[in-house]
This record gives structure tokens, sequence and C-alpha cells, in this order.
């Protein structure tokens, strides 16, 4: 049977059974559980969320890691604390680069528990075990006629702590036992072959008083005494019956008091109605006359509404009228001002003597230059007739007498 329809045609808890079977085959126990310092799964492990999904998501990445080593397949073990997303998605490549047929995103691998971690781990445990090339053998039934019943000691407990004890003594041998047990089956299967006996013994291969004081020894542990968790809802069974007798017994006087509140309810809601409607008669011409004020209140609401507006503009044109108008004002009196007063004419006087003054201080100087321009001709003009004398040195020294 495929993986797939081990899945869909079990329960969970049925295919983690299956499952475990499988790993024992591998010798997980001894390979795998000692050596990650990990305990030992349970049939309903990953079948539901643990109480911590950290260590569950670690249990199963440590499992498909070995798995994938059996299967002659590198991958790198991630770590209890790495980013579950990358795990997931570098699982998910794993199983695609290996042809494994799976059906899942990586979100169904980061929950850690549910049905697309049960199918992989069916898959890659069948895998393991076909590359460890291992055969299954037909079981070898042996008949008992003189089948014995051990006495269970009905009264017999034991507390959860007494089995986990046995369960710790005894699982470092269970692998052992299943495998030697496998072995016998297939050595007895291969020796009926080639001797091809007729018939096979009935006695059984069990030693009968070994078997009774094994069953004395185990009959009491059968019986577990599971102690009180006040989150179980078992524990608080008792309480419920007697809440449940209570409110039973109670029912009947407090629904004959509720109805009988319902009717005077019902009784007072007809009298209000009534009430009502009789008012409304009365009052009608009132009513009418109360809408027609209503109406007529609410279009002088909208006159008054509109008068406002119109007055808000009509004070916003006489504050600009009344800034303009002060604007006015004092132009008209400063400009009156200017008419009545002499000091601007004081003011062009002092400025016309001003000019005068600067007029003749200009006349001077224009004098001066132009009298320092004539003297400068005139000694140009005798430098030049006293070159033109050439060598009569008499002239020349009456010409020199004369400029200087």
């Amino acid at each position: 049977m495929s993986s797939g329809a081990i899945i869909q045609n079990n329960t969970p808890y049925y295919v983690m059974s299956d499952i475990l079977d499988r790993l024992k085959l591998l010798k997980y126990l001894t390979n795998f559980c000692k050596p990650m310092n990990l305990k030992p799964l349970t049939p309903y492990y990953f079948t539901q969320q643990s109480s911590n999904p950290n260590e569950q998501f670690y249990y199963f990445t440590s499992l498909f890691t070995w798995l994938l080593k059996l299967m002659n397949i590198n991958f790198e073990r991630p770590g209890q604390f790495d980013d579950p997303n990358a795990v997931s998605t570098n699982i998910l490549s794993a199983i695609k680069e290996n042809n494994i047929p799976f059906d899942y995103g990586p979100n169904k691998i980061k929950q850690g528990y549910g049905d697309a971690i049960i199918y992989l781990l069916v898959t890659l445990a069948d895998k393991a075990l076909e590359a460890r090339k291992f055969v299954y053998q037909k079981p070898i039934h042996l008949s008992n006629d003189n089948p014995e019943e051990a006495e269970v000691d009905e009264d017999a407990e034991v507390t959860t702590d007494s089995i986990e004890e046995v369960i710790s003594d005894e699982v470092e041998n269970e692998d052992e036992m299943f495998i030697d047990n496998l072995s016998f089956n297939n050595q007895s299967q291969a020796q009926e072959e080639e001797e091809i006996k007729p018939a096979v013994s009935t006695k059984p291969a069990v030693d009968p008083t070994q078997w009774k004081l094994e069953v004395e020894r185990a009959a009491p542990l059968l019986k577990i005494h599971i102690t009180n968790d006040n989150k179980d809802w078992r524990v608080h069974l008792d309480q419920i019956n007697i809440h449940n007798n209570k409110i039973t017994s109670s029912l009947v006087d407090t629904k004959s008091k509720l109805e009988r509140l319902h009717k005077e309810i019902e009784k007072t809601l007809e009298k209000i109605s009534s009430r009502e409607t009789y008012i409304n008669t009365q009052f009608e011409s009132q009513i009418e006359e109360n809408r027609e004020i209503q109406d007529q209140l609410s279009i002088l609401k909208q006159k008054y509404m509109n008068s406002s507006a119109n007055v808000n503009d009509l004070t916003n044109q006489l504050s600009q009228i009344s800034e303009d108008l002060d604007n006015v004002k004092l132009m008209i009196d400063e400009f009156g001002n200017g008419m009545t007063d002499s000091k601007p004419l004081a003011e062009i006087k002092q400025s016309n003597a001003r000019l005068k003054n600067e007029i003749k201080q200009m006349n001077l100087r224009i004098g001066v230059i132009e009298h320092t321009l004539l003297s400068a001709k005139m000694k140009t003009k005798a430098l030049s007739d006293f070159n033109s004398y050439g060598n009569n040195e008499s002239l020349k020294n009456q010409m020199t007498y004369d400029i200087i």
C-alpha cells in the first residue's frame, strides 16, 4: 500500500503507529534517539500540536535529516533555533530535488505536525527501508490448543510514574527484541521452506510457567491511575451534573414566572399601543398645526441666514469705504497744511541762495582755469618763436627775457 493510501484510509494515530514500526526496523532508538539525546516517539506526537511547537519542529527536522542520511542523501541538519520559514523551504527543495512525491506547501511543513508531516515520514521511512534492502516476511502463526488466560487483579492500581520507570528500563531492549523476533520468524520460515515439514508443532514456543509469571507481573500495570487535572472536563463531570440538576429543578418555577411576566408585558404593551392611538387621534389637529409652524420656522430660518449673509457683505463694504474716506481726509489735511505754511517758500529761497553761491564759485574757477590756459598758450607760442630764430643769440636772449 502506498503512503498516500495509508494516510487517506486510516486515522493519524494508526499511521503514526505504523511509522513507529518502520522506525523500529531502522533501529531509531539506538541510532537516532540516543545520539541526539531525544525521547522516543509516541503514536500521537505528530498528530496534533505539541505544548512546545519549537521542540516538535526540531524533532521532525532531525528525524527528516536522519532518514535522508539512511537514503544516502546529504542534508545539513537544521539547528533548534533556526528560522522555521527558511528550514521549511530547504526541506521542500530537498524533497523536490530527490523526486519525492509531496503535494503540500512549506506552511504545512512549518507547522511541525499534521497530515503533511505524517505523510512525509511514512514516505521517507519506506524509502529508507528500501535503501537498506529490507524485505517484509510473512508471519508464522503457531497454533495453541491450550491457551491460558492470566488472572487480572481489577483492584490493582499504579500511577503513570511507575509506568514511566518501567518504560525507561525496558526501552533500551525494545529495539533488539523486536528485530530478534523478526529474524527468528524469517529463519523459521526459511527452515520450513527448505525442510518442507508436513506439519507444524502445536506446542507453544514459550514456557507456560514463565508466561504466567510475566502475566501476573504485567497485569497490575494495565490498570492506570490517572492523576487529576483541573483542565480535564472529566474532573468537573460531577459538578456539571449537580449544576444540571439544579438548573432542571429551578427551570419549572422560573419558566412559570417568566411566562407570567411575559403575559403582563404583552398586556402592558397593548395598553400603551391603544393609549398612543387615542392620544394621536385627540391631538391630530395640533400635530398638523405644529407641522405647519415647523415649515414656516424653517422658511424663516432660511431667510434669516440669507439676510445675515447680506448684512455681512454690506458690513465689509462699509468698512472698506470708511478706510478709503479716512485716507482721503488725511490727504486733504496734508494739502491744506502745505497751502497755509511758509516753510516750503523758505526752503526754496535757501536753495536759490545756495545755487547762487555755487554759481559764483564755479565762475571763479572757470576764470582761473581760463587764465591758466591762456598763459600756457602764450608760453607755447613764445617757445615756438624762440626755436624759429635759429642761431641768432641776441634775439634768443631777448625772447628768453620776455618769456621769463
